[in-house]
């Protein structure tokens, strides 16, 4: 664990939860100044670069499962982000971290974890033995019938199980998820495939440690192999157009269509985008 966390200002970031962690791991929580945007540079820098190789992929294909695009973006992060030598260092972003390191702690994660799950107080139902949570039940021991619990869970999970403790912080067991009328458990829905090449492509390549190849898009050859890189391009157009900065200039659906556009011609270039430009009669994006 680091020993120190630079944080914004977002709400989430000032949780309860947060500095219970933080407290735990013993990592100094640190938020920037307010009203203060030039410390956060290098994070908004990444939040761009993510919008623009990332979501913009993910927006432009078919809707898939939250635990898929999770899935995806640790691929994405391993296989790309980390991966790009970036060009006033030399080195790809991991290259960075790692030689910054000094000592590693080591942290159990799934104690980490503990630290992030929501408790509720609940009062475990006198006639079925459960407790409810957001119209989900969750049947526990029978002996804790008529029992004030607190009830401790990840909002962020499958929400198939919960934890269940004492009032004064002792474990008493697990809920787990099933339908009060028929006393069975809820059937795991099935997700839909992916049908994303993008992050398919990224993904299996993520599992297989960089070296298996998965059909669709080949997201290497695309950074590597094309002269000119998605990002220029979206530099350039922003200068056409007279707008300040690149990605903050267009939307997340500009992005997407801008995307679209910049996969359906390989051969795209500076030249090619500015003489388009100068001959359109209308100089802005449908």
């Amino acid at each position: 664990s680091p020993k120190e966390l630079y944080l914004d200002n977002a709400k989430v970031y000032h949780s309860d939860a947060m500095r219970s962690a933080c407290y735990n791991l013993g990592i100094k929580l640190i938020h920037r100044p307010p009203r203060d945007p030039a410390p956060g540079g290098l994070v908004e820098r990444f939040f761009g670069t993510s919008q623009t190789q990332f979501e913009s992929e993910v927006r432009s294909g078919d809707i898939i499962t939250l635990d898929a695009i999770n899935q995806a973006f640790s691929a994405y992060l391993a296989v790309v982000y980390h991966a790009r030598i970036h060009s006033e260092t030399n080195q790809s972003p991991k290259q960075r971290y790692d030689e910054g390191l000094t000592v590693i702690r080591h942290v159990d994660m799934d104690a980490a974890l503990a630290f992030f799950m929501k408790r509720i107080p609940r009062t475990v139902d006198r006639t079925f033995a459960d407790v409810r949570i957001d119209n989900r039940f969750y049947r526990v021991d029978p002996k804790l019938r008529g029992d004030k619990v607190e009830v401790r869970y990840d909002p962020y999970g499958d929400l198939k199980k919960v934890l269940i403790y004492s009032a004064n912080g002792e474990y008493l067991g697990s809920g787990n998820l099933y339908l009060r009328d028929q006393g069975a458990e809820t059937p795991a829905a099935s997700p839909s495939k992916p049908k994303h090449n993008y992050l398919d492509l990224i993904t299996q390549k993520h599992k297989s440690i960089l070296q298996a190849q998965a059909k669709g898009i080949d997201y290497h050859q695309i950074i590597s192999e094309r002269p000119w890189p998605f990002m220029a391009f979206v530099q350039k157009l922003a200068l056409l157009m007279g707008h300040k900065g690149s990605l903050s200039a267009f939307s997340s659906h500009e992005l997407e269509s801008l995307k679209k556009c910049y996969n359906r011609i390989p051969a795209l270039n500076e030249s090619l985008l500015t003489e388009a430009f100068q001959n359109a009669s209308v100089k802005t994006l449908p």
